[in-house]
Formats: C-alpha cells, structure tokens, sequence
C-alpha cells in the first residue's frame, strides 16, 4: 500500500470502530461520518472521470464528503434511510464482490427495503445500520491491507465478527436512549 493508503486504511478502520460501538449514542456525528463515507466513495467513481491529478481527486472526494455530511446532520430521517440503503447494498456487493448489473440493482433493492424500515424502526435499525456500517469498513481496509489473504471468506468472517460485536455492545449500552 502507498503512504497516502495506509494512512486511509488506518482511519477508517478507527471510523469503523467508533461507528460499530457508538454510532447509536452519537447518531448526529455518526451521520456526518457516515454521510461523509458515501460521499467519499461515491466521489471516489467520479473524480478519475474528472481529473487524472490526484491531489485534485482527493479534494473532490474529500469535498463531496464534507457536502454530504452537512446534509446528512440536517435531514435525520432521509439520512437513516439513505445510511441503511447504503450500507446494506453496500455490504452485499462489497461480500459477493459483484460486478454485473442486476446482482447490484438486487443489492439495492434489499437495500432500499431495509432503508424504508429503518425510517420506521429508527433506534434498532439505527444501531444496525451503525454497526454495519463501521463492521464493512472494518472489514474491508483488514482484508485489503493483507493482500495474502484469499477476500471472500476472511471479509464474511470479520464483517460478521465485527457486525455482531458493534450490535451486542450498542443494544447492551443503548437501552437508555430514544
């Protein structure tokens, strides 16, 4: 990895962390960093398209997060709804490594479903959709970070690890919290 992705690898492993354990309690700033993220990576498709400098990249990643965060803090219920799309669509294509178009538009589909529920179940959703969330960066920059490992089954195993861990400790210290 290059200097500029291990840093990145490294922040959003402790992203990650911080969403799966405490996303909930800190909802507000959880939305900002989630909604950053999917700036980021949304960003990430469209900048080479852009630009081929790469400092340029980073900035409209980075500033196509920042917009994204903002709106993210001022619209809660869109913003639990786009978050669990997200990251449930995410997740999917992320574990299968799809590439096709209908597997993806399934993905989203899924995603889209669960995204409508958790606008009606925001606190258990929202605890989900966190721990999700954090468990696939967490996932994701572990397994990229040890190219000698084989991706499908190491990523399932500590998306899973992760997922169910940020769950167990968010539902076990959340109770108190609408």
């Amino acid at each position: 990895m290059e200097a500029l992705g291990e840093y990145e690898a490294v922040i959003a492993i402790l992203i990650g962390i911080f969403l799966c354990l405490f996303g909930y309690r800190v909802k507000k700033v959880a939305f900002i960093v989630i909604w950053f993220v999917i700036g980021f990576y949304l960003m990430s498709f469209l900048a080479p398209k852009i630009t081929d400098n790469q400092t340029w990249q980073l900035i409209l990643e980075a500033g196509a997060g920042l917009l994204l965060g903002v709106l993210g803090f001022t619209i809660e219920k869109f913003c639990i709804f786009a978050v669990a799309t997200f990251s449930v669509s995410t997740a999917i294509i992320d574990s299968f490594q799809m590439t096709e178009f209908w597997p993806i538009a399934l993905a989203i589909v899924v995603g889209i479903v669960v995204g409508c529920i958790a606008t009606a179940l925001i606190k258990p959703l929202g605890i989900i959709t966190t721990s999700l969330s954090g468990a696939r960066l967490i996932a994701k920059y572990v397994v990229a970070g040890i190219p000698a490992i084989d991706h499908n089954p190491w990523f399932f195993i500590i998306l899973f690890a992760c997922f169910g861990i940020g769950l167990l400790f968010q539902f076990k210290t959340c109770r108190h919290i609408e």
